[in-house]
């Protein structure tokens, strides 16, 4: 399906990123990071990448008490992980998983101190048949292309606020425009030991205002809930430490954003195997498409649909529908240009493996 609409700007639009640190992102991450070590595992020992879904991440909040110069965890915070993971010959699983946990947090966070509860068991034969075969789920994909000015900017403040010293890595951005009005609003959590007093903690929120300032014209406000002595202050830069839980899935889409006012799907994207599960591929195949047709003539915006029917082929989806904005009209050369596109992604699925396993594609 291919259908052409006049390009219109909404009047308003709502844009929001949790940073790489928020409890969400975290999740996503850890996901993402036991389905690389799965398949490397898998493949060292098989030859091939065996069935799992680690998408059912769950990380609860610990206790702690910071203070300007320093502080304490008083309780670490605790990650379960949940799924299906096909079984080893030389390693136990829950040893893959502990240490992926472990490789991932320590590598994005200033945390030395959690919990790891593995939980995650076999899947169902009939799935575990499917890798390789056909699609094991019966998912959406969705994509589009290209982000317009508020979507690049949101997308791209975190590096900004992240650079001013003792901002740390848990950021959240949310971005409202109303006509030609942007509003920006940051929660980002402040490492104490970084900050020594409350003039240097307002100093540091002053710097962050200053940052987004230097970058676009728009009411800015930094951790908006702060009152007295309630203010957004932690030991490690991460509100996982006390303040929030976090869940794969429930973060950024594929694209690095939340965009309600763009068609987006409630799939999981991190942790699925790569080989066979369409909740992850026809997302990335989606945004490929997307981001390819949009760079055809008088194309403003192009959204990509896919949608899979479980145990058919990844290159034979129950939906493929594609939605133009601009000023065009459909002919057999555009039509024929366009199916190129969607035929040839569909047909990389097995080259985009590499990349996911390599962890070369961003889906967070």
């Amino acid at each position: 399906m291919i259908e052409i609409q006049k390009y219109f700007d909404p009047q308003f639009e709502v844009v929001e990123r949790k940073g790489i640190g928020h409890p969400d992102t975290l999740a996503d991450g850890i996901s993402e990071s036991i389905s690389r070590a799965l398949s490397k595992t898998y493949l060292d020992e098989f030859g091939q990448i065996l069935h799992h879904n680690v998408d059912k991440v769950l990380i609860i909040a610990g206790k702690s008490n910071p203070e300007f110069g320093g502080g304490d965890i008083l309780v670490p915070p605790s990650i379960v992980v949940g799924g299906r993971a096909t079984k080893t010959r030389t390693k136990p699983i829950n040893e893959v998983l502990k240490k992926a946990v472990a490789d991932f947090l320590y590598q994005t966070i200033n945390l030395k101190d959690f919990k790891i509860e593995p939980r995650a068991e076999a899947g169902a034969p009939e799935l575990r048949s499917l890798i390789g075969r056909g699609a094991n789920d019966t998912s959406i994909g969705v994509g589009f292309a290209p982000l317009n000015s508020v979507e690049k900017l949101v997308l791209n403040l975190e590096k900004e606020i992240k650079g001013v010293r003792g901002v740390g890595e848990d950021i959240k951005i949310m971005a409202v425009r109303i006509r030609t009005i942007l509003k920006i609003i940051v929660a980002a959590a402040m490492v104490s030991r970084y900050i020594n007093s409350r003039e240097e903690y307002e100093e540091a929120k002053f710097k962050v205002m200053e940052r987004i300032s230097q970058r676009v014209d728009a009411d800015i406000c930094v951790n908006c809930a702060d009152s007295g002595d309630n203010i957004y202050l932690t030991v490690t830069g991460t509100s996982i430490e006390m303040v929030d839980d976090g869940a794969t899935g429930r973060g950024n889409r594929g694209n690095g954003l939340i965009t309600p006012m763009r068609p987006m799907t409630m799939e999981a994207i991190a942790g699925k195997n790569p080989v066979s599960h369409v909740g992850k591929i026809y997302n990335i195949v989606a945004e490929k498409a997307a981001r390819e047709i949009a760079e055809i003539e008088d194309v403003k915006e192009a959204y990509a649909t896919l949608v899979s029917k479980i145990g058919s082929p990844l290159n034979q989806p129950l939906l493929r529908g594609i939605r133009i904005h601009g000023d065009l009209e459909l002919n057999s050369s555009l039509e024929s240009k366009i199916n190129c596109i969607i035929d040839y992604w569909l047909e990389s699925t097995n080259e985009l493996v590499e990349e996911f396993v390599k962890g070369k594609l961003t889906i967070y």
